[in-house]
């Protein structure tokens, strides 16, 4: 009852109330930037949109942390912003919303129900082109297709749903084709991103909420589909490089929690 309390709030917060003031305040750092006459390599990346700096400051106020595999420990994804692709990252949670849109820089394929909860931060990401937004079941893959062209880079969830609380939620399962073939027609390099631990941040299923969560995150690719002659191929490719990912990041948090028992953000997690 006590996690359900604060976490209610903390999504009206966030769903709300700061959207609105990110855009004013983006809009502020925007016209200094532009009388400072600075360089735009010197800007900093969060500062691109409004939503960049919604999501990379929610990350912040929950205090997230990334524990990354190969050693590259930063919340951006290395080297993610000159990359021409798309990012196929693990379904959660709703702390999914924008842990991995802070990760990857980029427009995260949304269905319009996902949308409509974020309320105001929904209306913010789809003004900047953030959110790509889809009618699940409706909208037919060429659609769908069409829709992630405009983008050098986009982010989506070939698991097709949150799995945090299956029964497998461990476990790696088939992913969707559709996405995978339009990556293929459209010549578009993946990039696996798994996350392990994003339920913990935000659990809306079973009410928990926490601060200093540390993610343990696994990557594998570019996968270029030009490098493979047909879509079967390309898809045991992916399949192949997901599960890799997904057992190095498991792995990863089985070894890191083992060597330390008493984590911090056991203690911070309420339910």
């Amino acid at each position: 009852m006590l996690a359900f309390l604060i976490l209610i709030p903390v999504c009206l917060l966030w769903f709300l109330v700061l959207p609105p003031i990110a855009m004013v305040l983006w809009l502020a750092l925007r016209l200094v930037i532009i009388c400072l006459r600075l360089d735009d390599a010197k800007v900093p990346y969060w500062l691109d949109t409004p939503w960049d700096m919604l999501t990379t400051c929610a990350a912040a106020f929950f205090c997230v942390r990334v524990h990354d595999c190969d050693g590259q420990h930063s919340l951006l994804l290395p080297g993610i912003r000159s990359m021409r692709c798309a990012v196929l990252a693990n379904h959660r949670s709703f702390g999914d919303f924008f842990v991995d849109p802070a990760m990857a820089h980029c427009a995260v394929m949304a269905r319009i129900a996902a949308v409509a909860v974020a309320c105001n931060a929904g209306i913010v990401g789809l003004l900047w082109s953030r959110v790509i937004m889809i009618n699940r079941g409706k909208d037919s893959r060429q659609a769908i297709q069409q829709k992630t062209e405009r983008y050098d880079r986009y982010l989506f969830y070939p698991e097709g749903t949150r799995r945090a609380n299956h029964a497998d939620a461990d476990q790696p399962v088939p992913l969707k084709v559709g996405g995978l073939k339009n990556m293929y027609e459209a010549g578009r390099p993946a990039l696996v991103s798994i996350s392990v631990n994003k339920e913990r941040i935000v659990n809306e299923k079973k009410g928990t909420i926490s601060w200093g969560v540390v993610l343990y995150r696994a990557r594998a690719g570019p996968i270029d589909p030009s490098d493979y002659s047909t879509f079967e191929a390309f898809h045991v490719a992916i399949e192949q490089a997901w599960q890799d990912a997904w057992q190095r990041a498991h792995a990863e948090r089985e070894a890191c929690e083992a060597a330390s028992p008493a984590r911090p953000q056991a203690k911070q997690e309420l339910m």
